[in-house]
């Protein structure tokens, strides 16, 4: 608005200037407008059709891989005796093992102290098969939880640790061994450097397995066993088997077997066994192709709802989806349609039907799990080698979709090429105002100009008349 206007007239000139303008802006400002609903629609359309594309590719790049479809159901029959896993592609077969002995780590206890005794300075040397530390004792750092803390600290990277129990005898360490096999036992053997500054010799704290076999004597404070190191004892199917630890990864091929306890003497004198079974894990196999098949009905629930029409009523216009006729999405579902009845693999099994798996007629998968657990059956042996690989279903549907969701790609030009269009729309509207703004002041510069015009007539026409009702013999006409 220029200010006041219209004093000279009494034309409303603001309405009509805004009329004006209005009716100047709308053509473009609708043009504008649907452009940017437009472009906005199909740009938001293409995002969701990418994250689906990446939703997909991400399946399918997980699932190209043939341990996603050969994987052997490893399983105890007693998981309390041990446990079992597989760590490799594995026939169909069954072991039977008896567990006479776990392997264990050595635990001795010292011999006891008087509560309060401290340790001539020198070297303590703590052993446990290969593992060994050295320990210096010296003033100030002589006391039995002195030497607790430094076994603890030393000990921790070596599976060797301390304690002090208290018994009636006074307190004594207490050695703990991880290190677990037969010959690993805990041996402590001590130096003394000449000076004597404790109360108490520090070979007093020596320990030898070889010679003290007996367990620790509480009233005598002597030292002793409390656990031998020993190694695990088994069979397989009759052989005899030894190692130093319960974790066992080289006796049956591609077989962990984890021994928890061992079997009693009864059972084992009954020849009573516990089974490892190997069989195909058909159940992942079934949830693997379960993901794929929710994958690609992902897809296609998106693309149809980016290409649908709606109808709202017989006179109204139909809402349709933001990509409907897009090519790129007919292109897309073409290729996809093509691999997917592609035959491939071995004979047996060369199409996705024969494991159940069928295209719907609204284009989705659809899966027959009776044909499916049937194919597993028969040709669980050929899923992989038909779905996995670059000539395998997975590795064909992964280069069906590159070209359109990898960077720059075709959906990816095409958003780039929206932004563009939004970011032109923007700057378009910015003219357009600029282009309107000028119209509103030319316009006001016009009325305005007009409005003095006419005001300066009506008081020069208010003049005259004046002047002329005040000449003699002027009769003013009243009627």
């Amino acid at each position: 608005m220029a200010g006041i206007t219209g004093i000279g007239s009494g034309v409303d000139i603001d309405s009509i200037v805004k009329a004006t303008v209005a009716a100047e802006r709308a053509p473009k400002q609708a043009q504008l407008d649907r452009l940017d609903k437009a472009s906005s629609a199909q740009l938001s359309g293409l995002g969701s059709l990418r994250s689906a594309l990446e939703s997909l590719g991400t399946t399918l790049s997980t699932l190209n891989t043939a341990s996603a479809f050969n994987k052997q159901l490893v399983s105890s029959s007693a998981p309390t005796v041990f446990t079992a896993t597989a760590s490799g592609n594995l026939p169909v077969g069954r072991f039977n093992l008896q567990v006479e002995q776990l392997a264990a780590g050595s635990k001795v206890a010292l011999k006891a102290t008087t509560a309060g005794d401290t340790f001539n300075s020198g070297v303590l040397t703590v052993s446990a098969g290969s593992n060994s530390l050295n320990i210096t004792v010296e003033a100030g750092k002589n006391q039995l939880t002195d030497i607790r803390d430094a076994i603890n600290t030393a000990g921790l990277a070596k599976g060797i640790s301390a304690s002090i129990i208290s018994d009636a005898s006074g307190a004594r360490l207490v050695l703990s061994s991880s290190n677990t096999g037969a010959g690993n036992d805990i041996s402590v053997s001590a130096v003394e450097n000449g000076t004597t500054n404790g109360s108490a010799a520090l070979t007093a704290l020596a320990f030898d397995p070889l010679v003290t076999t007996a367990a620790p004597d509480s009233l005598t404070g002597a030292a002793g066993i409390i656990n031998t190191a020993q190694s695990a004892k088994f069979s397989v199917d009759g052989l005899s088997v030894v190692k130093p630890t319960n974790i066992i990864d080289d006796v049956i091929s591609g077989v962990t077997i984890s021994l928890v306890s061992a079997q009693s003497a009864t059972d084992i004198a009954a020849g009573k066994t516990v089974d490892i079974s190997i069989s195909q894990d058909k159940s992942s196999v079934r949830a693997n192709l379960q993901k794929f098949v929710d994958a690609y009905n992902k897809l296609i629930d998106t693309t149809s709802q980016l290409t649908s029409v709606i109808k709202v009523g017989e006179d109204k216009q139909p809402l349709v989806g933001p990509l409907l006729g897009d090519s790129s999405i007919r292109n897309l579902q073409a290729n996809l349609r093509k691999e997917l009845t592609t035959a491939g693999g071995a004979e047996g099994l060369r199409t996705l039907s024969e494991l159940g798996i069928t295209t719907q007629k609204d284009g989705k998968l659809g899966v027959d799990t009776v044909k499916l657990d049937a194919a597993l059956d028969k040709n669980f042996d050929k899923v992989a080698g038909y779905l996995t690989g670059d000539k395998g279903l997975m590795g064909r549907l992964s280069e069906a979709v590159k070209p359109f969701n990898s960077s720059g790609g075709l959906l990816d030009q095409r958003q780039k090429g929206l932004q563009t269009t939004l970011s032109g729309i923007t700057k378009q509207r910015e003219a357009l105002d600029l282009r309107i703004s000028q119209v509103q002041d030319r316009l006001y510069k016009q009325y305005n100009a007009m409005d003095q015009l006419v005001g300066q007539l009506r008081k020069t026409s208010e003049a005259l008349t004046s002047q002329l009702a005040s000449l003699p013999g002027f009769v003013k006409n009243n009627n």
